[in-house]
């Protein structure tokens, strides 16, 4: 009898019991045991369904479309990194964590008179259908995109593999074409402008963190050295940043195997965690710098940031942007995403960059407009001579002044001596 009210009772309470428990010590679920939490919950539900069913325009009382704007306003008063994807959104998101993405094969970027295409990838169908670096965007579909940040511009040209999409353009002699574009999946890679000097010096422009980018890094890195580079230029200019396991892997290409590169910290005084260099091969030997400038961010200034306070490179150019907090991507219900800052980050010193951002060891300012041209001429200049660079975009190719340094610099560089604990 005591043996079936032990199974009866027993074991059903000791698996409550367990659940309960677990519940508890997840952080994310405590709330379900906090009064307040279930009080603001009914509030928003209350409102949710006041507001679908008695708003004057049912348009715009959907309750999808009602939950991703107040999901997306709670975010918007948090920091300016924390933010609500929808599900067309986490989408775009992990195709660029991967650098894949169904679109026309251009790069955009957000200029003081326009949206300008820095860059048309070869082989692509922006290629295939003749637009051309240096050329600014005025509509997509018809419709003007003055006014839409670069996401939503973003968002507009990509779309279904095998589409067409409506194209219009404006060349910098203000030459308006109208152009269909197929989009088509495309791969990139987050290592570009691989070259190497008469002097043995080797660069190459690190565009973004990605999952491949370690690899990507490593084997750019070692084709260099085995061609000869005595030194090199790596370039993060305009490197937004990316994956943090990336950074960890670039970082560690020049640093001995289990030195600090960066802690995070969380909410919690004792949520503090290490991340150390574990490269199976480093360039330890080979002197190192880093162009860096106000695009130069977040995954960006950890590598050069750790690099520079160890002593084991120089930084060259501007200073950088000041992102110093850490995003974790919380996957929600029906495909959308929450992006929300859980931790900062600090350099191997203890410092942070968080709202202060890199001082290169070098400044080299460089005003507005050279930095448009200096982006058209990285991917324009090497395939066409002078004249005809001219003629297309409306300027002879100008000094790469921050470049310049760079090569100067690196030329007198003694071997650096790494500062490390």
């Amino acid at each position: 009898m005591k043996i079936k009210q032990f199974l009866i009772w027993g074991i059903p309470s000791f698996v409550l019991s367990f659940i309960l428990c677990m519940i508890w010590l997840d952080p994310t679920k405590q709330s379900f045991f906090d009064t307040n939490y279930w009080n603001a919950l009914f509030r928003f539900g209350e409102s949710l369904r006041v507001t679908n069913a008695l708003y004057v325009d049912k348009n715009k009382s959907d309750y999808s479309q009602l939950a991703d704007h107040a999901i997306s306003g709670m975010t918007s008063m948090l920091d300016r990194h924390s933010s609500y994807y929808t599900p067309s959104e986490y989408k775009s998101f992990k195709d660029d964590t991967h650098r894949r993405y169904v679109g026309i094969g251009v790069m955009i970027r957000k200029v003081s008179d326009g949206v300008l295409i820095t860059r048309v990838f070869s082989d692509g169908p922006a290629e295939t259908a003749g637009l051309i670096v240096g050329e600014y965007i005025l509509k997509v579909e018809g419709n003007s995109i003055a006014g839409l940040d670069l996401a939503e511009v973003s968002s507009r040209i990509k779309g279904e593999e095998n589409t067409l999409v409506d194209i219009t353009v404006q060349s910098r002699k203000e030459v308006v074409r109208n152009m269909q574009v197929s989009r088509q999946r495309i791969n990139i890679s987050s290592v570009e402008g691989v070259a190497l000097d008469e002097n043995g010096t080797g660069y190459l422009r690190l565009v973004q963190f990605t999952s491949r980018s370690g690899d990507e890094f490593r084997e750019a890195i070692t084709s260099l050295i085995n061609k000869g580079a005595e030194r090199l230029i790596i370039d993060l200019r305009d490197n937004s940043g990316g994956l943090l396991s990336a950074a960890i892997e670039v970082a560690g290409c020049f640093l001995p195997k289990g030195q600090l590169i960066v802690s995070i910290k969380g909410r919690k005084t004792d949520d503090v965690r290490n991340f150390k260099a574990n490269s199976s091969k480093s360039f330890l030997e080979t002197p190192v710098v880093f162009l860096m400038n106000g695009g130069s961010a977040s995954a960006s200034e950890i590598v050069g940031g750790a690099l520079s306070v160890l002593g084991r490179a120089q930084i060259i150019g501007e200073q950088s942007f000041g992102k110093g907090s850490v995003q974790t991507i919380f996957p929600l219900a029906n495909d959308s995403g929450l992006r929300l800052t859980t931790a900062m980050y600090f350099l191997p010193d203890g410092s942070t960059i968080h709202e202060q951002g890199i001082e290169p060891k070098y400044l080299v300012d460089c005003t507005d407009e050279n930095e448009t041209k200096l982006r058209i001429q990285r991917y324009s200049q090497e395939l066409m001579d002078k004249e005809t660079f001219e003629k297309q975009f409306g300027f002879l190719p100008i000094v790469d002044v921050q470049l310049r340094k760079a090569e100067e610099v690196i030329l007198k560089m003694n071997q650096l001596k790494p500062t490390l604990d």
